[in-house]
C-alpha cells in the first residue's frame, strides 16, 4: 500500500533540488523574485510543494523571503564558500586546539557516540536533516572547552551551509573517515594534531564543495 506522507515528502524534496540547482546554476539570477504561480506550473505540481521547498532553500540562505514581495534569489557564490570555510578553517582549527585540554572523558565519549550514529546513517533527503544536526553536535563538542569566547562567537556566526550534506553525498565515505580521523587526534590528547585534522577536513569540504557547484553550472 502507498504512504501517501511518503510520496508527499518525494515530491517536496525533488521540487526542492530542481529549484536549487535552478539557484545555484544561474539560471535563477541574484535578486531575482522566484514566481511561485509560474514555478509550479514548470515542475507540474500543486503550490504547496513550491512553498515547502522555499521554505528549506530560505533556511540554506539560497532565497529570502521579503514582504510584499515574495521569495527573492540570494545564491551562494564560490567567493562566499572561499570565505567562509578558509575563514572557518582558521578559526575552528584554533577554537579546538585550545577546546582539548579542557575536554572531559564525558565530552569525549559523547564524540564517539555522535560519530558512530553519523557513520551508521544512510544520508538520503530523508536524512540530511538529521546529519547536519549531528556534524553540528560533532564539532560543537570539539570546541566546547575553548576557553576564547570570541573565538567561539566567531566560528559559530560563520555555520556551515546545510546545503553541503545534499551536494556531497557522493564525498560522504571520506567525509566520514576524516570525522574518525578527528576523534582519534582527540583521544590522543595532541591539540597540534587536532586543530591539523580539523583545518584539513573543513578545507577539503570547501574545495568538493566548489567542484559540485561548478559541475551544477554545466549545461
Amino acid at each position: 500500500m502507498d504512504n501517501p506522507n511518503r510520496d508527499k515528502s518525494t515530491i517536496v524534496n525533488n521540487v526542492t533540488k530542481s529549484l536549487r540547482q535552478a539557484i545555484l546554476n544561474g539560471t535563477l539570477k541574484k535578486g531575482e523574485r522566484l514566481i511561485q504561480e509560474e514555478w509550479a506550473e514548470r515542475l507540474e505540481v500543486s503550490r504547496m510543494p513550491i512553498r515547502e521547498a522555499l521554505t528549506q532553500l530560505q533556511m540554506e540562505g539560497l532565497v529570502e523571503m521579503v514582504p510584499h514581495k515574495g521569495a527573492i534569489v540570494t545564491p551562494i557564490t564560490r567567493d562566499d564558500i572561499e570565505e567562509i570555510y578558509h575563514t572557518r578553517s582558521l578559526l575552528e582549527g584554533l577554537a579546538v586546539e585550545k577546546s582539548l585540554p579542557y575536554l572531559t572523558k564525558e565530552d569525549k565519549k559523547q564524540l564517539e557516540k555522535i560519530l558512530i550514529e553519523m557513520e551508521e546513517i544512510q544520508l538520503s533527503d530523508v536524512t540530511n536533516e538529521h546529519y547536519i544536526q549531528l556534524n553540528a553536535a560533532f564539532h560543537e563538542t570539539l570546541r566546547k572547552g575553548c576557553p576564547w569566547p570570541r573565538v567561539q562567537k566567531m566560528v559559530e556566526t560563520l555555520g556551515i551551509s546545510p546545503i553541503a550534506p545534499n551536494l556531497l553525498i557522493d564525498y560522504y565515505p571520506e567525509t566520514q573517515r576524516e570525522h574518525r580521523m578527528i576523534y582519534e587526534a582527540a583521544l590522543r590528547g595532541d591539540p597540534a594534531e587536532l586543530r591539523a585534522s580539523v583545518e584539513y577536513h573543513i578545507l577539503r569540504t570547501k574545495n568538493n564543495l566548489i567542484t559540485c557547484m561548478e559541475l551544477l553550472k554545466k549545461p
